[in-house]
């Protein structure tokens, strides 16, 4: 008996159509989306779906301020305390939404909800001024002076209409001003999100790079400057800036950054910085003699807490510094 073998025709399959992992920037944008939409649905419908949408829609400050981290901080992941505020301030916000309002449960509710909301409000308010990628150019300024700008209107145009909320007959007017903050809040957060995917952090720099090519000047700085890091170790420092660098080299500043892009391939001063900082914390951590724990690793490599350290060490290795030591002490 014979086998005769069957040919099947191609199905469409995931392989045929690579699903690709939203990346932080997107996802925050789609969960702040569809938030702020179902508080606008919410103040602008009866009945059950009103309450559906409130209760969605109360969360969107929270999400809002971690879209705002997303815009302003070039790390890939974010740190999970900052989500698990913003999921008190959703779970809160719903709860009052929910709850029976004459039950001290929708009280307890509320003074939370106000508080975590408050609190995420003027973080997001706070982040623009973090300059987590060095140096920031004008255009990258003038985006977040224009950001601030519209942020500091919309909280003032919140914060005084919760104060006008408590008068008699100015419930629909309050309605109105946080319909009208929650529309430019979404608008402004879209062209915000439009213009990051063009002009991503640190981009500036490394496009500027890419059109200058190295001179001599810039390779002889260089080679000191890695004389600095290799032979006195000035990367462990935790203060340190290009500023001082620039002042032991005896040179501008913008021609260490220069010898920095063109010819090192960093986008920046702590880039590079970190980059060393990460190189000799894997060797310590990776030495079976060491056994200092990770707190004091960050310390000796020049880190001034374990909160950056982790994210930096992350992002250029991969995994944790923990289970960076765990794999690399892992008999083979």
């Amino acid at each position: 008996m014979s086998t005769q073998r069957v040919l099947s025709v191609p199905v469409a399959s995931r392989a045929s159509w690579p699903r690709r992992t939203p990346t932080r920037l997107e996802a925050y944008s789609a969960f702040c989306a569809v938030s702020f939409l179902c508080y606008i649905a919410g103040r602008l419908t009866d009945g059950s779906a009103e309450i559906l949408f409130s209760a969605v829609g109360a969360g969107a400050c929270g999400w809002a301020w971690l879209l705002t981290r997303a815009l302003f901080d070039p790390a890939p992941r974010d740190v999970w305390w900052p989500r698990i505020v913003a999921t008190v301030v959703a779970v809160a916000g719903a709860l009052t939404v929910l709850a029976p309002a004459e039950g001290g449960f929708y009280g307890f509710a509320g003074n939370v909800y106000q508080l975590s909301g408050s609190a995420a409000m003027l973080l997001a308010f706070m982040e623009p001024f973090q300059a987590h990628q060095g140096n920031i150019g004008v255009s990258e300024k003038r985006f977040r002076l224009i950001f601030l700008a519209i942020n500091a209107a919309q909280l003032v145009a919140v914060l005084g209409s919760g104060a006008s909320s408590q008068v008699p007959g100015e419930i629909g007017r309050t309605d109105l001003i946080r319909i009208a903050c929650c529309v430019i809040g979404l608008v402004g957060a879209s062209a915000a999100v439009w213009y990051r995917l063009r002009h991503p952090l640190g981009q500036s720099d490394a496009t500027a790079s890419a059109r200058r090519v190295p001179t001599d000047e810039d390779r002889r700085l260089a080679e000191q400057l890695l004389a600095l890091l290799r032979d006195e170790g000035i990367d462990g420092r935790p203060d340190l800036r290009i500023g001082d660098v620039a002042a032991r080299m005896g040179q501008p500043e913008y021609k260490v950054s220069q010898c920095i892009s063109t010819v090192l391939g960093f986008p920046n001063f702590n880039r590079l910085i970190n980059h060393h900082r990460i190189e000799r914390a894997k060797r310590l951590l990776a030495d079976p003699d060491q056994a200092l724990p990770i707190l004091q690793v960050a310390f000796e490599c020049g880190f001034g807490s374990v909160g950056p350290f982790n994210r930096a060490f992350r992002e250029q290795a991969g995994v944790t510094p923990r289970e960076f030591r765990a794999a690399s002490r892992r008999p083979s």
